[in-house]
């Protein structure tokens, strides 16, 4: 009984400060292997994330959402080992933070990214300028990926080529702060009325804030 009540406690955990994930790296070491679903965020610093992912092995659903910090050279490089080595088959990033000094990272050349099926990029940049940059459109393993776009600045050539080229895709989600309806018009002027796309103003906090609530299934450890 009680190892099937820790594997509850600690199936998904949220850290988003030093103190929280001090303390959990202190005080719950063998939980660690639990974790299924992470997130990290706010004040954590990159050093401390990276070291979290490393305890934590087995995660499949995680979101990434620390900032960048241009000063500790040395620590994406860490990061991004730790990530390569997870079992993930769902990722919401911040690319800024892992690839702090690469203006455009290809991503498949990163095993992290031709894993996941579901991948969330937080970024509207990765939509910017040359199409190919990224590699996004070659990620064909994908069923379900999430990008901000931003009118006048996202380059529709590339949204073309990724549902073209994802064989797999099922939805493409489309995130705008604001002006669905401008966008969806947009969309159809540009010639992408595709039926996997969604246009939302959905925030992607507002997931991870929903399994603290009470009304939630999910046990959930917010330390």
């Amino acid at each position: 009984m009680p190892h099937r009540v820790e594997e509850l406690m600690y199936h998904t955990v949220i850290l988003t400060s030093e103190f929280q994930a001090r303390d959990f790296i202190d005080s719950h070491p063998l939980a660690s292997a639990k974790v299924k679903s992470l997130c990290l965020g706010g004040t954590l610093q990159l050093m401390t994330a990276a070291r979290i992912i490393e305890l934590c092995q087995s995660i499949d659903n995680l979101a990434l959402w620390v900032l960048p910090e241009g000063d500790m050279p040395n620590v994406p490089a860490c990061l991004l080992t730790a990530l390569n080595r997870l079992p993930l088959s769902r990722l919401s990033v911040r690319l800024s933070a892992i690839f702090c000094r690469t203006a455009t990272p290809y991503l498949p050349s990163i095993p992290l990214f031709g894993k996941v099926t579901h991948l969330e990029l937080l970024e509207g940049w990765v939509l910017f300028g040359f199409p190919q940059a990224t590699g996004i459109h070659q990620l064909t393993q994908l069923t379900h990926l999430s990008l901000r776009v931003v009118v006048h600045q996202t380059a529709p050539a590339l949204l073309q080529m990724i549902l073209a080229e994802c064989a797999s895709l099922e939805v493409l989600v489309l995130r705008v702060i604001n002006g669905v309806e401008d966008i969806e018009a947009w969309l159809k002027v540009k010639g992408l009325d595709d039926p996997r796309i969604m246009v939302t103003a959905t925030d992607p906090h507002n997931f991870w804030d929903s399994l603290t609530s009470d009304n939630s299934e999910t046990t959930t450890i917010a330390l």
